[in-house]
């Protein structure tokens, strides 16, 4: 894998299933990120002394927070032609796309793919730093707190790891100054945070200066669209059912592959894991029979 800078790095995960020029408020939160990602770089603070981090953060933060549309669109389109050329992010039919109400609509959707081998490369790096015991290094850290912040933390760690994540985030932070001025940090303004409507009481992460009682909880942004597939289910069994599910999405230019996941059967399109669910939907009062991809957070 090529060496990428941090805000590479964070860039395949947080574009990574992302419709393209559209905006949601997953996207925003990423791109907040991706601009702190940034003024971190040009400031030079995964190098800088613990004295002069406070500032630096500080810049960061409040690059984050006054990011507007405009700049955020222009931020997007630079960082995903940076990742084109080196070869890390195409551009591919959403799978948005397939849900019955755009399918039969024409609407052309398009999202952001990251290389596989990347993307897994970069996600099992962090986790593998982060889950074992030890110190970790300042762009570990700069990259957890970017997911933290832009909701992706879900996409990496299991909800069983985010136990270990919480433990080892808040030992960092009492034996760490760059930790624990990160850890308090927060890329969204109140207005924001509101609107998003995911982060629940982190503001208890520090209410006291030793970390005691500490409560971390995670955010959690959906990123991955639940969607309904029609076709006849009648007489089929569960085989059937994903093996025609499979078949339609790789007509789409989807990447499909069936994963085993303990007694059930995933689905992994693209870079993420889905479940399916036999339903129907209502379409001008009338039922159609079909599945329903619904996303798999670990």
């Amino acid at each position: 894998m090529k060496q990428l800078t941090l805000s590479q790095q964070y860039a395949v995960l947080a574009l990574d299933g992302q419709t393209v020029g559209y905006s949601s408020a997953a996207k925003g939160a990423a791109l907040r990120c991706l601009k702190a990602a940034k003024v971190l770089e040009t400031e030079g603070a995964l190098a800088c002394s613990p004295a002069e981090v406070e500032k630096k953060l500080q810049k960061a933060v409040a690059a984050a927070r006054k990011l507007r549309k405009r700049e955020a669109a222009q931020l997007e389109r630079s960082a995903a032609a940076s990742l084109k050329e080196a070869g890390l992010l195409e551009e591919i039919p959403d799978l948005l796309g397939c849900d019955i109400n755009y399918d039969t609509s024409g609407v052309s959707l398009k999202a952001y793919r990251c290389r596989e081998e990347d993307y897994l490369g970069i996600r099992e790096g962090l986790r593998a730093e982060i889950l074992e015991p030890g110190d970790i290094t300042r762009e570990c850290a700069v990259l957890l707190w970017l997911l933290r912040e832009s909701g992706c933390i879900h996409d990496c760690f299991s909800v069983k790891e985010q136990q270990t994540l919480q433990e080892r985030m808040t030992g960092l932070a009492a034996g760490d100054a760059f930790c624990r001025l990160l850890w308090e940090k927060e890329c969204h303004s109140p207005w924001q945070l509101f609107a998003l409507r995911f982060l629940r009481e982190k503001h208890n992460l520090f209410r006291n200066p030793y970390l005691e009682g500490v409560n971390l909880v995670f955010p959690f942004l959906e990123r991955r669209n639940a969607i309904f597939i029609d076709f006849s289910i009648l007489g089929t069994d569960v085989k059937e059912r994903r093996a025609a599910t499979v078949a339609f999405l790789r007509e789409r230019g989807h990447r499909v592959e069936e994963v085993k996941s303990g007694t059930e059967t995933l689905l992994k399109v693209e870079n993420a894991y889905y479940r399916i669910f036999p339903g129907a939907r209502l379409v001008y009062k009338l039922p159609v029979q079909g599945v329903n991809l619904v996303p798999v957070y670990w």
